[in-house]
């Protein structure tokens, strides 16, 4: 019963693979697929990287690659771990976002301003998946042949209870007191869950990153329902 509440109150995912995949693997084929049809830059025609946004010889706005990894856009491709530094990736997105803004190429192409468009758009995307934990960990997932869906739930009773009487305990909230209180707890819950990806993701377990992924999503909707509170 406590299964099926869980699945009709939250969205989850599906592991529809093994688990058995590696990540340092993945991201050696990538760099290969990827050297061995480097583009070349529409203007000059000098070679680029894949996650390229400004020609490094003409300072031309390229196209948006297919499938770009956010990691090699925003991170230069030299961390594919779910620990980011915050301050590292808000920097380079702005740098980015700065000489990417369709803003920018007013007066420009009509090819130079659409590329500037959807350059813009994709770093947007990228950083705000990046910078969230939930969203994180689901790409980081996705990076490694998971397919997220819908169907799966939290499986741990005892915790599904707890989740459910912190809901309830806003749901009966009156003051803003009571709010805060059942906030703190909530974020400790939240917070102890991101701690938990991290380590099996750095362990690349990927059965227990699916199990606290699912469970980050529970304390994640619980954190919207505290924002939309109202007496």
């Amino acid at each position: 019963m406590l299964r099926n509440l869980g699945r009709q109150c939250f969205s989850s995912v599906r592991i529809q693979r093994p688990q058995q995949y590696y990540l340092g693997s993945l991201v050696r084929f990538q760099h290969a697929a990827a050297t061995a049809t480097q583009p070349a830059c529409w203007q000059c025609g000098a070679a680029q990287q894949h996650a390229t946004v400004l020609c490094a010889d003409c300072q031309a706005i390229q196209p948006v690659t297919p499938n770009v990894n956010y990691y090699e856009l925003l991170l230069d491709g030299k961390q594919h771990s779910f620990d980011v530094d915050p301050k590292a990736l808000r920097f380079k997105f702005l740098t980015l976002q700065q000489k990417a803004h369709p803003d920018s190429y007013s007066q420009a192409s009509k090819r130079e301003h659409e590329y500037a468009q959807l350059q813009s758009s994709t770093l947007n995307k990228a950083y705000h998946t990046l910078k969230d934990p939930l969203a994180r960990a689901k790409y980081l997932l996705e990076l490694q042949g998971v397919e997220v869906g819908e169907s799966d739930s939290l499986e741990d009773p005892a915790l599904l209870m707890e989740v459910m009487e912190i809901r309830e305990e806003l749901d009966e909230a009156t003051t803003d007191d009571q709010v805060a209180q059942v906030k703190e707890t909530n974020d400790e819950k939240y917070q102890e869950t991101v701690q938990r990806l991290s380590e099996a993701f750095s362990s690349n377990d990927l059965d227990a990153a699916k199990k606290f992924m699912i469970q980050l999503q529970y304390w994640e909707s619980i954190r919207r329902a505290i924002l939309e509170w109202s007496p």
